[in-house]
């Protein structure tokens, strides 16, 4: 694999390096002109890069997410029907088949590999959102409302914002949606292509992940609207035959393959009875303590009170037609954040856009010359960014977070448990965990034995446990995994208690392994078992 540098704890020229880089992309963003800015985007890619550089090379787990998309991943590899070897329960099958292309330049399903793909991703979505802010208000407006944005990507340390999440495909898909729609050719009489392509992408977004859906209906709305509003009914039809086509195309695939009924149930009518007991509104309230938690991402909102204040003593008409869309995608992005009242950070992705896009439709005032508004906007974008670095120096102690060198925190971790599973393992096995801690496939590489890799909707009551429990022991039979590990514990994430969340809390499951696996040992509170023949093979 290709060669990283090393990073220590504290890396005071390279921090210094990165906020000279910081100041010279945002001079570039302040003299940008009307046009695209090549200076500007390349500089704001290269810095993201520099910036993110500590993050990629870290090889560990950042989010418990991260190993559970990987063990998807990996899967896929032996057996790439998703919802038969794989279910991502609110994830979709576009991210953990993305980490396979991932796996390809690194040539290995670990962490470093998640961690490039959010780089690619993140990457991919910030220069769409620049071009389709560019195509609406000018060269200058784009770069400077996309560089809070830039700043707060390349320079967070947060967990929930630097690791491989199932909302990066979602958003990447939205923002493509967005650039086809800012296009001078949208909607151009007997020019159809773009819109089939957004029939394409509509039906993609929620296959990122399924809560993506409230987004994806604001820009139905708008494709409809405005193609109504011009009389353009075939273009109506072709973003139709795009969905259709692409739709008839994935059901084919899914009937062809067996798993359409589980698609049907496990993700759609799972998930959309998935989430806490409180009502919508309660779990609302949870969403300020999200922008504390996640405090990184309030960067991305300094254009707006910025640009409403220069407003004041520069007036100027905003545009509404993207004041009113940006406004519904935030409106139909906080839905989409709070809806389940989980609460998870990373959540915020899907209001990235959405502000961007809302600091754009008032950034009229940047088209006078005499306004402050622009050095106001990078400067104190550069304020915030430094001022973040030093409270989160305060909070951690170093100043970064993803230390690591040419063995340190590089190569794959090995637990205890790990090292005991590698001993038994054999080439073509399957492991399969009970419990969340799926760092354990990644320390092995042994693919999922199970589709859900993650158990907590096999253990957790709810109305479609049993169905859930049904298929758990079902892919038991049929892949007859070498290895089965109970980590119900001080040591897992959510499923602590092993007297009530253990193997044996589900009847049908301790059956089954006490008839065909042999308790071999219990490491840190995990107990590992190994299939019957193999054990008897190994006295």
């Amino acid at each position: 694999m290709f060669s990283l540098p090393s990073f220590d704890p504290f890396p005071t020229v390279y921090l210094f390096t990165a906020y000279a880089l910081a100041a010279i992309v945002g001079a570039l963003a302040v003299r940008s002109g009307k046009g695209v800015s090549y200076g500007y985007l390349f500089g704001a890619l290269g810095l993201f890069l520099f910036g993110r550089l500590p993050v990629i090379a870290f090889n560990r787990e950042l989010n418990v997410d991260e190993a559970q998309m990987l063990t998807q991943a990996m899967t896929l590899v032996r057996d790439p029907v998703y919802w038969r070897s794989v279910d991502g329960t609110t994830g979709g099958p576009l991210g953990s088949y993305f980490l396979i292309v991932a796996s390809w330049v690194t040539g290995n399903f670990s962490y470093i590999t998640a961690h490039l793909a959010a780089f690619f991703l993140e990457s991919l979505f910030f220069t769409l959102t620049y071009l389709a802010v560019k195509n609406w208000c000018g060269g200058k407006a784009a770069a400077l409302v996309t560089y809070p944005a830039l700043l707060f990507l390349t320079f967070t340390q947060y967990g929930d914002f630097v690791h491989y999440s199932s909302e990066l495909i979602p958003v990447t898909l939205l923002s493509a949606i967005v650039f086809l729609f800012s296009a001078p050719g949208f909607l151009a009489k007997k020019h159809y292509a773009s819109s089939v392509w957004l029939g394409i992408l509509f039906v993609a977004m929620p296959f990122g992940k399924i809560q993506s859906i409230p987004l994806l209906g604001i820009c139905g709305l708008y494709f409809l609207i405005q193609a109504l509003r011009k009389k353009e009914y075939l273009h109506i039809l072709a973003a139709g035959a795009g969905a259709l086509g692409i739709l008839a195309l994935l059901v084919l695939v899914l009937w062809a393959n067996g798993v359409l009924d589980d698609f049907l149930f496990y993700y759609i009518n799972a998930n959309f009875n998935y989430g806490d007991s409180g009502n919508w509104f309660d779990n609302l309230l949870k969403l300020p303590a999200q922008f504390i938690v996640g405090m990184d991402f309030l960067t991305v909102l300094i254009p707006i009170p910025v640009l409403l204040l220069f407003a004041i003593s520069h007036p100027t008409r905003p545009s509404l037609r993207l004041l009113l869309f940006s406004a519904g995608l935030i409106g139909m992005g906080v839905l989409a954040i709070s809806r389940t009242g989980t609460g998870y950070t990373h959540y915020l992705f899907f209001l990235l856009i959405p502000f961007v896009l809302f600091s754009a439709s008032v950034s009229e005032v940047l088209r006078s010359g005499k306004s402050r508004a622009p050095l106001a906007i990078t400067g104190l974008s550069l304020l915030s960014i430094i001022l973040l670095t030093a409270v989160h120096y305060r909070q951690n102690k170093v100043l970064n977070l993803y230390a690591s060198g040419p063995v340190e925190n590089r190569t794959l971790p090995f637990s205890p448990v790990g090292k005991v599973l590698d001993g038994y393992k054999q080439p073509g096995d399957y492991l399969v965990v009970w419990g969340w801690n799926c760092q354990y496939y990644i320390e092995t590489q042994l693919p999922q034995g199970v589709a859900e890799n993650h158990t907590i909707r096999s253990a957790y009551s709810h109305p479609f446990r049993n169905q859930y429990r049904e298929r758990y022991v079902g892919d038991m039979m049929r892949n007859k995994p070498a290895l089965f590990i109970d980590v119900t514990g001080p040591n897992s994430y959510w499923m602590q208690d092993s007297v009530t969340q253990g193997y044996q809390s589900f009847p049908q499951l301790k059956a089954y392994v006490d008839r065909h696996y042999r308790h071999v040992k219990t490491v840190d509170h995990v107990r590992i078992f190994l299939r019957s023949d193999r054990a008897d093979a190994t006295r």
